[in-house]
């Protein structure tokens, strides 16, 4: 198949930021298939890697952005791309949402070269940010609403990526042809950092009898990481020997600071900066715990929180401030706990849990990765997109070997 693969916030693997996009694409190319990828970033660049083609446009995003600078960015990124995927030959046409405005390219150029089109749901808009108060103006909510319509409506088939998700998209579209694939593990990514664990605990500076608490991923406002720094003070007035270490960029940078500041805890070892994809592979299986945060709204709880499958992979148990339907599952496997939104409850929570026994480190570590391996392995789910991509193309286009080419 030729495939054209419209995600607006790619990352390449040396860079920070969520994997699923390039770990997709370059085990599509890998099963025989021509990837096209079309991006967006801070400058314009054309390169080839794995056998992948990365079309990256000019299109700057920052989760420090505010709201209407993120419209912005999304408008400057729905322009460029309707022109360049409509010049790509294509069997098939693959837009991946967040913002809800990557399907008008994918649609355009489905039309274009009358290929099918699969979109990708990341998030429900603009379901989520009318429910978080980001979107307020009726009009754009209309607007985004008979976007969202015809969104569902023109796609062959949608990808979900949780089951609350996909309920969403038939609470829009009850006919629509949808499957569920969520954020995956890459087990084999972080199988170096879990052999080495002890060596680079040791290098890091991690006291052996230290608990450490290991957050990577967005300070984006939803994500509420001023909760963990207060978690983390609380914890440190009590004469715990806990580590927090958070890793990542936002809007909540600043916030986050003052408020270490406040603790007596020092910034640049709590709040670090931003890290490579590579280092949190290598750093995260060292830590004890790794902690999801977002901030209490229903909306956010059906998300697919790639931080927690980076958890999983590494075989760290998890710490969650929210509930949805990841803390019940991993809290059912043995391989998470949900804390208060209250830090200075939380923080008496997972004293008593970690002292009386009821968090078995060990158990839960193994259950995790047995998480991973089972159920959210990336090879697993690609093979069931690959399926969703098949089923909708013409077998003359869809290369029977494709099947049976190794993927792992």
């Amino acid at each position: 198949m030729r495939i054209v693969y419209i995600h607006q916030h790619f990352n390449f693997p040396w860079e920070s930021g969520w994997q699923r996009p390039w770990q997709f694409a370059r085990r599509l190319a890998r099963a025989g298939h021509e990837v096209t990828v079309i991006c967006g970033g801070r400058e314009k660049m054309h390169q080839e890697l794995e056998g992948v083609t990365i079309r990256r446009l000019a299109a700057p995003y920052e989760n420090s952005m505010i709201f209407q600078q993120r419209v912005r960015s999304f408008i400057s990124f729905m322009t460029q791309a309707c022109y360049h995927a409509a010049r790509v030959r294509a069997d098939v046409v693959f837009a991946s949402s967040t913002p809800l405005t990557t399907a008008v390219p994918g649609m355009i150029a489905s039309r274009l070269r009358r290929v099918p089109f699969v979109f990708e749901v990341r998030d429900l808009w603009p379901e989520a940010p009318v429910a978080l108060g980001f979107l307020k103006n009726p009009l754009t909510i209309r607007v985004a609403e008979q976007l969202e319509k015809l969104a569902y409506r023109s796609a062959d088939h949608i990808i979900a990526l949780s089951p609350g998700m996909e309920a969403g998209i038939r609470r829009v579209r009850p006919q629509a042809r949808t499957t569920v694939v969520p954020n995956a593990s890459d087990v084999e990514n972080f199988a170096a950092g879990r052999r080495q664990r002890s060596e680079i605990r040791a290098e890091l500076g991690w006291a052996p009898e230290e608990t450490v608490l290991f957050y990577a991923g967005s300070f984006g406002v939803t994500y509420d990481l001023p909760w963990l720094i207060h978690l983390a003070g609380q914890l440190k007035n009590r004469g715990q020997k806990v580590r927090v270490v958070a890793f990542g960029e936002g809007s909540d940078s600043q916030k986050c600071r003052r408020i270490a500041v406040r603790y007596g805890l020092a910034p640049q070892q709590v709040l670090p900066g931003k890290i490579p994809r590579t280092q949190i592979e290598r750093m995260l299986p060292a830590a004890d715990f790794a902690v999801s945060t977002l901030v209490d709204s229903p909306a956010l709880e059906i998300n697919s929180l790639n931080k927690v499958f980076d958890a999983l992979a590494a075989a760290r148990p998890v710490l969650f401030n929210h509930a949805g339907w990841l803390p019940e599952m991993l809290a059912e496997h043995g391989a998470g706990w949900q804390l208060s939104r209250s830090p200075e409850e939380a923080a008496g929570q997972l004293i008593s849990k970690i002292d009386s026994g009821e968090i078995d480190w060990h158990k839960a570590s193994a259950a995790a990765l047995d998480l991973a391996e089972t159920a959210f392995d990336r090879d697993l789910l690609f093979r069931r997109l690959l399926r969703v991509l098949e089923s909708v193309v013409p077998a003359s286009a869809a290369s029977p070997s494709a099947r049976s080419e190794p993927v792992g």
